[in-house]
C-alpha cells in the first residue's frame, strides 16, 4: 500500500512521514517512509548542474521515480509512506510553465497511492522553515510558492487526498494521518 505525504517546501512532510511510520510499526503495522528523490546520483546531477528547465526536471524526476519504485518492489513492508511523490513533479513543474497534462502522462505508469495527504501550510510560515534548511535552492520556489500550493489544492480533488493543516503540532498531524491510513483498512 502506498501513502504519499505532500505539501510546499516547508510544510513538515519528513517530520509527518517519519512520525507516521513509528506510529504504524507501534500498532504492528509494518510500514516505511522513503523520500523523493531517492537517489543521490539523480539529486546530486540537480544540484551540481543547477538545471531549471522543467522538462529536464520532469523527465529525472519520473527516472528517480522508476528506480525507487523497484527498490520498493522489493521490500516488504505492508505500507510504504512516500515523502513526496507525483503531485510534486505536477505541482513543481506546473508553475515553471509545463502542461498537467504531459507531465501525467510521463508519470502515468506508477502506480497510484491509495492515499494521499496533502499538508497545507501558508507560504509565509513555509519561507520562515525553508530558511532553516533549504536543500535545492531554487531561488524560483520561493516566488512561486502560492502557486505551487494552489496547485496542490487543485490537485487534492482526487478522492482519494485529505488535506491537514501544516501549522498544526506534529502530535496532532500523526495522529490524524495515521486515523486516514487506519481507516483503509476498515
Amino acid at each position: 500500500m502506498l501513502i504519499a505525504i505532500e505539501g510546499i517546501d516547508g510544510s513538515g512532510k519528513t517530520t509527518l512521514a517519519n512520525s507516521l511510520e513509528k506510529e504504524l510499526n507501534n500498532r504492528g503495522i509494518s510500514a516505511l517512509s522513503t523520500h523523493e528523490p531517492f537517489t543521490k546520483e539523480i539529486t546530486e546531477m540537480i544540484r551540481i548542474q543547477g538545471w531549471k528547465d522543467p522538462v529536464v526536471l520532469t523527465l529525472l524526476f519520473a527516472a528517480d521515480r522508476a528506480i525507487h519504485l523497484s527498490w520498493i518492489s522489493t521490500r516488504n513492508e505492508k505500507i510504504i509512506i512516500l515523502d513526496r511523490y507525483i503531485y510534486s513533479t505536477i505541482a513543481y513543474q506546473s508553475t515553471m510553465g509545463l502542461d498537467d497534462k504531459w507531465i501525467i502522462s510521463v508519470n502515468e505508469k506508477f502506480p497510484k497511492p491509495q492515499l494521499t495527504i496533502l499538508l497545507d501550510l501558508p507560504e509565509e510560515i513555509a519561507l520562515k522553515r525553508i530558511k532553516k534548511n533549504d536543500s535545492f535552492n531554487f531561488s524560483e520556489k520561493i516566488n512561486l510558492l502560492g502557486k505551487i500550493r494552489k496547485k496542490y489544492i487543485e490537485l487534492s480533488n482526487d478522492g482519494k487526498t485529505i488535506i491537514l493543516d501544516a501549522t498544526e503540532t506534529a502530535e496532532t498531524l500523526t495522529k490524524k494521518a495515521t486515523d486516514a491510513v487506519l481507516d483503509l483498512f476498515s
